[in-house]
């Protein structure tokens, strides 16, 4: 058993993910990946003529959604990598910011901390 955990931030705002990226790299985590993610709306609203309409409800500044997955060696390492992401990148609290939260890592391979 690990205590590793999986971190998944998914960040609306593009063009802070430079800065947390840094952020994070100069507190030493070092491992990430980074993909563009589309909300389930957004995705209708382009993909399905017949939810056009949903394109007036999506409130975002950009459609380039990114989305951070990062695993952690414990629940320390895992709190400061949050804070530092909310320190760079601002509250999730508000509206259309993104998410993150973590999974816990029961099989992990690949990976020694």
């Amino acid at each position: 058993m690990t205590e590793a955990k999986l971190l998944v931030c998914i960040i609306s705002r593009e063009k802070k993910l430079e800065e947390v990226l840094e952020a994070l790299l100069e507190k030493g985590y070092s491992g990430a990946s980074i993909l563009d993610v589309r909300g389930m709306l957004e995705y209708l609203a382009d993909e399905i003529p017949l939810f056009a309409g949903f394109r007036s409800l999506i409130h975002t500044e950009t459609k380039k959604n990114k989305m951070i997955l990062s695993v952690i060696p414990g629940d320390a390492a895992l709190n400061e990598a949050m804070d530092i992401i909310e320190r760079v990148y601002g509250s999730f609290s508000d509206t259309n910011t993104g998410i993150m939260f973590s999974l816990d890592l029961s099989n992990l391979r690949g990976l020694k901390f």
